[in-house]
């Protein structure tokens, strides 16, 4: 299933992972996009630098590619990317992954889903990251899931950003930031 989204960088698709014709392609995308987009800069050899975007992707591209949700620009170019879990209290592997992945499980049975938004450095602000999100959400609303989640840290810059997407339902635990989302259905 594909979007079509106009921005102020053009025309942009936003289509499944599992979609893409290319997909070793859009993976190195993601992987160029991911770096990109981390505070993390510093790894002290190759492998800690893999095992940090297994951490952060690797679940995701090996169990759930159907929810990881690509913009691509008319050229090609993925200018953004969308990783999803429509149930994370089943995603066990998740947890053993992702730290403090657990801090929130009380949470999971009204806001079932989660995922991670990266747009690519150039593209940001033109509501490229926004889109991605309402597109998972919809994808949510339609396999009827009550609500969708992210964590994030209290002070980052993206809570404004995730208010204004409607992600209003807040619970704040240690430097943790839980928001979620309500999907009428």
């Amino acid at each position: 299933m594909t979007a079509d989204v106009t921005t102020a960088g053009g025309n942009i698709r936003l289509d499944r992972l599992t979609d893409l014709p290319d997909r070793d392609a859009a993976l190195a995308a993601l992987v160029e996009i991911f770096f990109a987009s981390t505070s993390r800069t510093e790894f002290a050899s190759d492998a800690e630098r893999a095992a940090f975007l297994a951490t952060w992707t690797g679940w995701y591209v090996d169990d759930a590619p159907r929810d990881i949700w690509m913009a691509v620009a008319d050229d090609g170019l993925v200018v953004g990317y969308l990783t999803g879990c429509k149930d994370s209290a089943g995603a066990p592997e998740l947890a053993r992954r992702i730290p403090k992945y657990e801090v929130f499980a009380d949470r999971f049975a009204a806001y079932p889903a989660h995922f991670h938004v990266n747009v690519r450095p150039g593209w940001r602000e033109h509501g490229l990251g926004r889109r991605l999100v309402d597109r998972f959400a919809g994808d949510c609303r339609a396999d009827g899931l009550p609500g969708v989640h992210l964590i994030t840290a209290v002070f980052a810059r993206n809570v404004e950003f995730y208010q204004r997407a409607g992600f209003t339902d807040a619970c704040q635990r240690g430097p943790l930031l839980f928001l979620g989302r309500t999907l009428k259905t």
